[in-house]
């Protein structure tokens, strides 16, 4: 599906070195806000017959025939999202089954197809009002409080469908945490730090134990590698 469906990705984080590298050559206004808004129960709140005729769309617009006759396929798979509760079995009229393989694809086939609406991301781009827009599932947005406030980004993003429900995390002490990054807003440029949930023991495998040792030596090469692509300063490093 997704060799036919040529999604484009173009408000996607390709990953989080990535994004720290973009951020940081941002040059940055006193007057500019940082906010993450979270999805609330995306999987389970997908419309699947919109959905399917979104990939239909997309399909057609790339003329692609072929695979538009196995969309019937596609129907009966996601209609496969029934499970049981206290011995009764229960269907929902939407949402995708949690922990299929084609549950991710359909969620960013309809992000994709909202943020592609014309009238949605991209004239606020335009203006300026906002200054990124990006996601990873969750969103990350910079804004011009001069141009809009937080109030209104909110209501506006909850208005683009009304099955999807977006939470706002705005910045505390300038700064919001977003994948494993804490993004730290400190005029005229970002800084990045690492982001570690309340929940991270930072508990590696015991070089004694029976693994391989290149199971041992596997989180330690991340952890380096990580501080060494991010654009850290002396301190966060």
């Amino acid at each position: 599906m997704k060799q036919h469906l040529n999604l484009d990705n173009s408000y996607t984080v390709e990953n989080s070195t990535k994004l720290a590298n973009d951020l940081v050559k941002i040059t940055l206004k006193d007057s500019y806000s940082l906010i993450t808004l979270d999805i609330k129960d995306l999987y389970v709140n997908i419309p699947i017959q919109e959905t399917i005729q979104t990939t239909r769309s997309q399909l057609l617009k790339h003329n692609d025939r072929t695979f538009m006759n196995q969309l019937c396929s596609l129907e009966t798979i996601l209609n496969q999202n029934s499970f049981t509760y206290q011995n009764q079995i229960y269907q929902p009229t939407k949402g995708v089954a949690m922990g299929s393989p084609i549950s991710g694809l359909i969620a960013e086939i309809l992000l994709q197809s909202l943020e592609h609406t014309h009238t949605h991301i991209k004239p606020l781009l335009d203006t300026k009002r906002i200054i990124l827009y990006t996601r990873y599932i969750d969103i990350l947005i910079i804004y011009d409080t001069t141009q809009i406030n937080l109030d209104t980004i909110t209501r506006y993003a909850n208005s683009i469908n009304s099955n999807l429900e977006l939470n706002p995390t705005p910045e505390k002490k300038n700064t919001v945490n977003f994948l494993d990054l804490t993004i730290i807003r400190n005029t005229p440029h970002f800084q990045i730090d690492v982001f570690r949930k309340p929940t991270t023991t930072d508990t590696t495998i015991n070089y004694l134990s029976n693994h391989p040792q290149q199971h041992k030596l596997a989180a330690y090469r991340f952890l380096i590698n990580r501080m060494h692509n991010l654009p850290l300063n002396k301190n966060h490093r």
